[in-house]
């Protein structure tokens, strides 16, 4: 797909909103930080990208202010959220400033924060950085995982719609 010009993403068509709100996702959380510095938002842009070695890709938006401690850590958790769990995604989604109160937290790979709630977490090292447009590309070696099972995984169908990156 051919990247649009900046001046399209205030000019989408209908139809290009209404196809794009129609890509299904998982919802994720990805943390980064330590225990006593947790940081983290909702992503739902992921994808394995290789089988051997595992490999991940996240897109997170240029502005947003966990990019610090990401590219400084160098190092990112996706931590796998339980369907059906809105109060756990609502929790998430709060200012950065509360996000983590209340949530359960523990130690996971890499020394990375990891949701005690989640299903699971895979902990990657960043290996590789793009910028195609609004959103970095942040891609790294499957270093670490904890699986706890429990169910599927949370996603963008559950809250019926998907990111369509322009907030």
């Amino acid at each position: 797909m051919r990247r649009m010009l900046e001046n399209q993403l205030h000019d989408l068509s209908p139809e290009v909103v209404a196809a794009l709100s129609h890509l299904h996702y998982g919802l994720y959380f990805l943390s980064t930080g330590r225990l006593t510095e947790p940081q983290g938002l909702l992503v739902s842009w992921v994808s394995q990208v290789s089988g051997r070695p595992p490999w991940l890709l996240a897109a997170v938006r240029h502005n947003r202010s966990v990019l610090p401690a990401l590219q400084g850590q160098g190092a990112f958790a996706l931590n796998l959220l339980p369907a059906g769990n809105r109060e756990l995604v609502a929790a998430l989604g709060r200012p950065a400033a509360r996000r983590f109160a209340g949530l359960a937290l523990e130690e996971g790979p890499l020394g990375l924060p990891l949701l005690s709630d989640a299903l699971g977490a895979l902990c990657c090292r960043v290996q590789e950085v793009r910028r195609p447009g609004d959103h970095l590309l942040l891609a790294g070696p499957v270093e670490g995982a904890v699986w706890r099972g429990g169910g599927p995984a949370f996603s963008t169908a559950e809250v019926g719609h998907a990111y369509l990156g322009l907030s």
